[in-house]
């Protein structure tokens, strides 16, 4: 079998898995990063960070902790951290999160409920955080190692999708990036690249 090279999706990079348009799987996956689904996929997933894309299908139970949902999901799905889901998104069934985003025109069916172990955790590590006198001075920018995992994504969103973040339009901001232009943004808040 001869692989697509034109894609620009390398099967050598590891823990990631693409399931492109067209494909469909049917059983239960498990990735230990990445996984972009822009085809169907019939059955479970887990996964560190579920990305699924317009053309999308997941029928099956999704536990990850990070989602952006652009397609259609259904049955149950457990997101420990952050789910997105975007104006295209679909998600039917059970839906656990620690905090949801819904862009204008996502649709969100069934029964909600807020996962309180990941509200607990973030609860005790901003306590342990002493308040620091107010400075009129903006914070500094957080570093952010060169392996963190939005750059991964967006490496991995890139390759699987043949070609630059920017001819692609898409771009993941970290809180390290809306610090540096002055504005907060979630760590993957997407927005399209300026040309």
């Amino acid at each position: 079998m001869t692989i697509n090279t034109n894609s620009g999706f390398r099967p050598d990079q590891e823990n990631v898995a693409y399931i492109g348009a067209g494909v469909t799987l049917k059983g239960e996956i498990s990735v230990p990063d990445l996984i972009v689904i822009d085809g169907t996929v019939e059955g479970d997933i887990t996964a560190r960070v579920v990305c699924v894309g317009q053309s999308g299908v997941v029928r099956g139970n999704i536990s990850a902790t990070e989602a952006d949902i652009s397609g259609w999901v259904t049955d149950h799905v457990e997101i420990k951290q952050h789910l997105i889901v975007r104006a295209t998104g679909r998600v039917e069934g059970r839906v656990m999160y620690g905090e949801i985003e819904l862009e204008k025109g996502a649709v969100v069916t069934g029964d909600l409920s807020a996962t309180d172990d990941y509200r607990a955790v973030a609860k005790a590590s901003s306590a342990k955080i002493a308040a620091p006198e107010r400075s009129l001075e903006p914070p500094a920018p957080v570093a952010r190692p060169s392996g963190s995992s939005i750059d991964r994504l967006n490496e991995a969103v890139r390759f699987a999708k043949g070609g630059s973040v920017k001819s692609a339009g898409l771009y993941l901001a970290s809180d390290a990036d809306g610090m540096k232009r002055g504005n907060s943004r979630s760590p993957l808040s997407g927005r399209k690249a300026n040309a």
